[in-house]
């Protein structure tokens, strides 16, 4: 949807978004963003990409029924069974072909540098300032790419992409916020080391299979830039940067260029988070940017995060079903797992099993909680039985209510890792966890015999459903 009429860049952008976004409505393009200081931004707006499941399948190429296939890929890139024969060599050929696509093609002309600028200015691109607590405008949808000390441009397979959000604090100064377990973190920790400056660049508009692979749980072992060409059926193409010793995509709409001080950080911060409150302040590393490239007429790809529903979120449920297979692997008594939107997409997590012996719900609560780092800052586990439906909040109520005894079937730990903008832990950094088993208890866990399931007969529901149908009810 192409919105003509002037909408600001500061908080109107953000409403409009969320309404459409909550509403499960188009992408949107703004076509005269207006600018902090009252002008028209010459640069275009599109948000609301990844606003539907659809159209997050869509970006990594897949319908949303072809997602578990990708998730199988995934866990096949972490722990590749043996190939046992010709046969089944044969049978692996998409993957193989799949995997030839990732080398990266380096081209010598790109439409990101169709207009180069030496002396940039961000305050004339529309940055959205999303919420009323936010300090300044923030860089919602970048992909950073870095590279770690000792390597070459050339060392695309030892390149990282990670989407870390990125405040701008002039015409050529922005905060790069990345957690001290994120890659590019790492990065810099390895320029540090040795006080050097570290190049990095910014892509802003980077295609969806660039973007989603940055943020897909891939293997460490395993190239984010390399994996998009998975993803979009081709060779990721790349060009080399004017300013910095780096490769970055060719097709993008604009990339940032520059260094990253080894040492110079700036208080980044307060901005709204997708918890649904703003995070506290905190000192993060200062980029100089050197360039900036584009097309000639870009397009700013933004977002804007926030309480549930919001577009990571949007993207969270389509990768519960790819972290799936990756899980299973680890655990596999597992039969469906979810993690809900509502619970910033990490902090609850449901789970059903094939349950087969005493203790088995908390020995997969504690494989969940060591077994990814994602699952790290999940505070509530609620494991429940395979007749149960783990995305239904009707069925877990009822698991609950009948399957789980508060004394008996509750776990807490405390002082374990957690996130730090979760603002209930009561040490910054470090809080409890709680599991609660909500599955039938057998063996040693009960003292009394368990009540049978209620079910009707299948004579009686296949007669049922007859019946109905010949005389038209809609039940």
């Amino acid at each position: 949807m192409r919105i003509t009429e002037p909408v600001a860049a500061r908080h109107q952008i953000t409403a409009v978004q969320m309404r459409v976004l909550r509403a499960g409505g188009p992408v949107l393009r703004f076509d005269a963003p207006i600018l902090d200081d009252g002008r028209l931004s010459p640069v275009q707006v599109v948000t609301n990409l990844f606003g539907t499941q659809e159209r997050v399948a869509a970006g990594l190429g897949l319908t949303l029924d072809q997602i578990p296939n990708l998730g199988d890929f995934l866990a096949g890139l972490r722990a590749p069974s043996p190939v046992e024969g010709m046969r089944d060599a044969l049978s692996r050929w998409p993957v193989l072909k799949a995997a030839l696509r990732t080398h990266a093609k380096v081209l010598r002309k790109a439409p990101v540098q169709q207009v180069v600028s030496e002396t940039p200015d961000l305050t004339s691109l529309p940055v959205q300032t999303c919420w009323p607590g936010d300090v300044g405008p923030l860089m919602t949808w970048p992909v950073v790419l870095t590279r770690p000390h000792g390597t070459i441009a050339a060392d695309v397979a030892r390149y990282n992409a990670g989407v870390y959000r990125a405040q701008v604090l002039g015409r050529d100064r922005v905060i790069l916020r990345w957690l001290a377990h994120r890659g590019g973190a790492a990065h810099h920790r390895s320029w540090a080391r040795l006080n050097q400056p570290m190049p990095v660049a910014v892509v802003l508009g980077a295609d969806p299979a660039t973007l989603l692979s940055a943020a897909l749980p891939l293997p460490e072992t395993v190239s984010e830039l390399a994996f998009s060409g998975v993803l979009r059926g081709a060779r990721t193409e790349l060009v080399l940067a004017r300013t910095v010793p780096l490769l970055v995509p060719a097709h993008a709409e604009m990339v940032l260029e520059g260094w990253v001080s080894p040492s110079e950080t700036a208080p980044e911060g307060p901005f709204g988070d997708h918890t649904g409150y703003y995070n506290a302040v905190e000192p993060f590393p200062v980029m100089q940017v050197t360039a900036v490239t584009h097309r000639r007429e870009p397009l700013y790809l933004s977002t804007s995060t926030g309480r549930p529903p919001d577009e990571p979120s949007v993207i969270g449920e389509v990768f519960n079903d790819l972290a799936l297979p990756v899980i299973r692997q680890q655990i596999p008594e597992v039969r469906d797992l979810w993690l809900p939107p509502a619970a910033c997409s990490y902090r609850i997590a449901v789970v059903s099993i094939d349950k087969r012996y005493p203790g088995q719900a908390r020995r997969v609560m504690m494989a969940l909680w060591g077994m990814l780092p994602q699952f790290s800052y999940t505070k509530l586990v609620i494991v429940v039985d395979a007749d149960i439906d783990p995305r239904n909040w009707d069925d877990i109520a009822w698991a609950l209510a009948t399957r789980m005894d508060p004394f008996r079937d509750v776990l807490t730990i405390d002082r374990t890792p957690m996130d730090y903008l979760d603002f209930a832990s009561p040490i910054e950094g470090l809080a409890g966890k709680m599991g609660i088993d909500a599955t039938t208890k057998i063996g040693s866990e009960t003292g009394r015999d368990w009540g049978q399931v209620m079910a009707m007969s299948p004579e009686a529901d296949s007669f049922a459903e007859a019946l109905l149908a010949r005389i038209g009810s809609a039940a």
